[in-house]
């Protein structure tokens, strides 16, 4: 897992070493939306708002130290790619 960003609204971002990014409800733990990126998280996300609507970025990337050795330790079925440095923006739903 990487770094987790929980909201006021009961929700965590979290991303993983199989390249999934998602929100989690902190209450009952349920998965409330996922996607699947180029390379897994690097870093921390980040929530910020543009006028009235909030959005949650995220960073992807190579390198690292430990974190690119523990797929093949723990989870040898895991490729992870050969690129894919990015920087993903999402908007939240509108309420």
């Amino acid at each position: 897992m990487t770094g987790v960003l929980s909201t006021a609204g009961n929700i965590a971002f979290v991303g993983d070493l199989d390249r999934m990014f998602r929100a989690v409800d902190l209450k009952t733990g349920n998965t409330l939306w996922k996607t699947r990126l180029g390379t897994s998280v690097q870093g921390y996300p980040i929530t910020f708002t543009v006028g009235n609507r909030q959005y949650v970025a995220v960073t992807t990337g190579l390198g690292g130290g430990s974190p690119r050795q523990v797929p093949n330790t723990i989870a040898p079925e895991i490729r992870p790619p050969s690129s894919g440095q990015a920087l993903y923006v999402f908007a939240l739903p509108e309420k």
